[in-house]
């Protein structure tokens, strides 16, 4: 059993990290075939997604010495790393681990080169070139760390931690569930799909935070409302309660969530994960959330504007809330598009400046273009678009499976954008 089973998911970048401790472990049969040990790896993205972890489990995996080095305040910092550089070099071969390297210091140098802490680090780093001392390091964001410290010869890997695909975020949750009482046949996949793409650190918070509701509401088992309630509460900051908002408002909200939706399904079929009508301060309001990216910006200009188009089918002159935001999301993606290869003999914009009236009517008229193909789409999908905005109102969320369910019930009409 490896160490690193300790994390979940993650197999590229595990493997990456369990080929550089088999060098550690076994150097001359490297070195026979002339390859140079390594001297760092530095593992960086947002927190929570298991850097520390993995670097623990790194160490473990090693089975040599270590030392670890956290930012403290005070003078004394520069003299504990060197301190600890010494210490890993008189017991090599040893690990020095650096957590949260991007913490080290903060400098007016806007590229902190001349940071102290980290000119420190750089020069024992240097040090103990010969000595057999590896070093790996843990950080958020690269963008405060100096390029001379980032350099091959310092860090030679450098490895990027991503949020959790759907498939590691089964396996996460699956983990997390292990400790709970779950209800029968409580659908997983239906979990992961809410789920997907959320850091470990969350979704551990979120389901327990699920259970913790299921517990005061004296349930005996934890269900798929309550991971539901602790999706809206936790990263929505919205709930069930319609006693503020008319029942009108919540058919417009769920119509406008469902024309997502369908465009968003017809384009690229299973990409919508879960969808949902709430209430967000006293207004109903809704999402719909994608388990898969749509890719094309094309996907994403239709989509954006298709809330606005289903709502505009059945209530004239009406636009649910939300549509100011999605119309102008779908502007900016026009405006990019327009900037990278240009349209209509314009040329290319330039983001820098104000629009030149040309360019806004360029704007606005691919606008219109993309507003009636995605109002194209919703007609030729009647059916699918009427079912998802009913069960929507009804049942206020939908699942992965309640989607695929309603999808099997019609005809699907696919259209190119």
């Amino acid at each position: 059993m490896s160490s690193f089973d300790k994390v979940i998911g993650y197999e590229t970048e595990k493997r990456e990290l369990e080929l550089v401790c088999d060098m550690l472990r076994r150097p001359e049969e490297y070195r026979s075939l002339g390859a140079r040990l390594p001297r760092g790896a530095l593992l960086y993205g947002d927190p929570g997604l298991g850097k520390t972890l993995t670097a623990k489990c790194f160490i473990e995996e090693c089975g040599l010495p270590s030392f670890t080095l956290r930012r403290k305040s005070g003078d004394d910092f520069i003299r504990e790393i060197n301190e600890t550089f010494e210490k890993a070099a008189e017991c090599a071969p040893a690990v020095v681990f650096l957590d949260d390297l991007d913490k080290f210091a903060h400098c007016e140098d806007e590229q902190n080169n001349n940071c102290p802490e980290y000119v420190a680090v750089q020069s024992c780093i240097d040090d103990v070139a010969d000595k057999s001392v590896f070093v790996i390091a843990t950080a958020n964001d690269t963008e405060d760390l100096p390029a001379s410290l980032m350099r091959a010869g310092r860090f030679d890997n450098i490895i990027e931690f991503s949020s959790p695909s759907a498939k590691d975020a089964s396996a996460i949750i699956a983990h997390y569930l292990k400790d709970k009482k779950t209800e029968e046949g409580l659908n997983t996949e239906d979990l992961a799909a809410m789920l997907s793409f959320r850091s470990c650190a969350e979704l551990d918070s979120l389901l327990n935070e699920a259970a913790c509701g299921a517990a005061f509401e004296r349930k005996s088992a934890v269900g798929i409302e309550d991971f539901v309630k602790a999706l809206l509460k936790t990263k929505y900051d919205s709930d069930f309660d319609y006693d503020s908002v008319s029942d009108e408002e919540v058919r417009k909200v769920a119509l406008h969530e469902a024309g997502h939706l369908v465009a968003a399904e017809v384009l690229v079929p299973g990409s919508v994960g879960f969808a949902a009508v709430t209430v967000n301060d006293c207004w109903p309001s809704g999402f719909v959330r994608r388990q898969r990216s749509l890719k094309r910006r094309s996907h994403e200009i239709t989509v954006s504007l298709a809330g606005k188009a289903a709502t505009e089918l059945y209530y004239s002159g009406i636009c649910a809330s939300g549509c100011a935001d999605d119309i102008k999301r779908a502007a900016h993606n026009i405006r990019d598009a327009v900037c990278e290869s240009g349209t209509n003999g314009l040329g290319f914009i330039s983001i820098d400046r104000d629009m030149t009236p040309a360019e806004e009517s360029a704007i606005k008229a691919e606008l219109e273009r993309y507003a009636f193909k995605v109002r194209d789409i919703l007609i030729k999908n009647r059916e699918f678009l009427e079912k998802t905005a009913d069960e929507l109102y009804d049942k206020k969320y939908l699942l992965r499976s309640d989607i695929d369910r309603i999808k099997a019930s019609v005809n699907i009409m696919p259209v190119a954008v």
